[in-house]
């Protein structure tokens, strides 16, 4: 399968995942109307729905917010498996249906990880990687010393000290 086939069908199954979600979180809301399952379900239905629009990346405006406010790590896949897995928490408390969606989101965003160890460019296009990303076994060297992670061989300031203060 190619890379931009296997993104359209990880999006396309995120969006029905998503939409499912949603029925089973509103549907539950709906039949348990006492105030801590509609705190719950409104929670819920907020995060599912922010995660809809980013696996839809419609609108543009909306996602445009999200991305520059404190929401950005909503595109990175550390955000979106940990929104999933709080969403999924809920919907395992949510009957049948909630059980049957939570184990589905869930096994929607390890099978993304999986396909992703053998399309790491499919990956890359379905997330953004953080801004700590990093090949974490990678040692640099440079005139005898030995770093870890990332290293371009200058020093803040000119020497070591300066970074001290």
């Amino acid at each position: 399968m190619g890379t931009k086939s296997l993104v359209r069908s990880f999006r396309a199954s995120s969006v029905v995942v998503y939409l499912l979600n949603l029925a089973v979180i509103i549907n539950w809301t709906l039949y348990n109307p006492i105030y801590l399952n509609a705190l719950i379900g409104s929670m819920t239905s907020i995060v599912t729905f922010a995660m809809l629009l980013v696996a839809m990346n419609g609108p543009k405006f909306l996602l445009q917010f999200i991305d520059n406010s404190r929401f950005g790590f909503l595109f990175t896949f550390r955000g979106r498996y940990c929104m999933d897995l709080f969403v999924s928490l809920f919907l395992y408390a949510m009957e049948i249906w909630g059980i049957l969606m939570a184990t589905g989101t869930l096994g929607l965003i390890f099978g993304i990880r999986f396909a992703g160890v053998r399309h790491p460019e499919a990956f890359r296009i379905l997330f953004r990687q953080t801004a700590d990303f990093d090949d974490e076994g990678t040692v640099y060297t440079d005139a005898g010393d030995t770093y870890d992670g990332t290293y371009d061989g200058t020093y803040e300031g000119g020497t070591v000290e300066s970074g001290r203060r």
